[in-house]
């Protein structure tokens, strides 16, 4: 059994993987890491994260508790071939996301991650991560509107039923959703005219279904890619360490 864990900036999302079947799925405010509870035998952990506090809280919970020391991601020991020199700045979830993506669904690719912030990522027809884009994530446009206008209400994010919206809130939502699907498809516009028309896109994070629901430009919504890429990462190393033991 893998317990594969992504710590992001606003949710911490815990999984357990058997025969790389994710069989459980667990989401937690950052800030609360203290709820973290695994139950059953672990054979194996894995950790990827951009918070580095929360990385050795949970990495010394895991091993208190299990005895295991997780494998902790990062760009040297990922597997994944990186086209750009400052390969330190970019995120780990952004990788771990463009290994299951090429893994699972080929390359070229753009790879959507609709987390806190928003990210875009490319690889290209040989699979190389050739960087991407970063924007203010669709809830943070939606905290903002509201916290710096007067009369401008908190609303949920959900698809409005026209653009042209009958009252505020209709309104609200209509700019916010029709007005990121927009910039979505525009974005994804400008990285295949780079990568190629038939570069497949991938979207995940917590808001990427209802993104999905008013473009056309996205092929495949998987909200488990990065712990996805997590146990095909972690699989990837195990089985090097057999083979260089047999080798001996």
């Amino acid at each position: 059994m893998l317990l594969a864990v992504d710590i992001g900036n606003t949710n911490i999302v815990i999984g357990l993987i058997n025969k790389n079947r994710l069989i459980s799925k667990q989401r937690i405010l950052t800030n609360n890491s203290a709820r973290v509870k695994v139950r059953g035998r672990l054979d194996g952990a894995i950790i990827s994260s951009v918070v580095p506090r929360q990385t050795k809280v949970i990495s010394r919970k895991i091993e208190r508790r299990y005895g295991i020391k997780p494998v902790i991601v990062s760009w040297k020991n990922i597997g994944l071939k990186i086209a750009l020199k400052k390969k330190g700045q970019i995120g780990i979830d952004r990788l771990v996301n463009a290994v299951a993506a090429k893994r699972l669904y080929g390359s070229p690719a753009v790879i959507i991650d609709f987390g806190t912030a928003t990210t875009f990522c490319a690889l290209d027809r040989k699979g190389r991560y050739l960087g991407g884009a970063i924007t203010s994530g669709l809830a943070i446009s939606r905290d903002v509107l509201h916290e710096r206008t007067a009369k401008l209400p908190l609303i949920g994010i959900k698809k409005p039923k026209n653009a042209i919206g009958q009252d505020t809130i209709e309104a609200m939502r209509s700019g916010l959703f029709y007005g990121y699907v927009d910039m979505v498809d525009g974005m994804i516009k400008r990285f295949k005219a780079k990568l190629g028309l038939r570069a497949k896109v991938i979207a995940t994070g917590g808001l990427s279904g209802i993104i999905a629901s008013g473009t056309k430009s996205i092929n495949v919504v998987d909200p488990d890619l990065t712990l996805k890429g997590l146990n095909i990462i972690y699989r990837k190393m195990r089985d090097a360490r057999f083979a260089a033991r047999r080798a001996r």
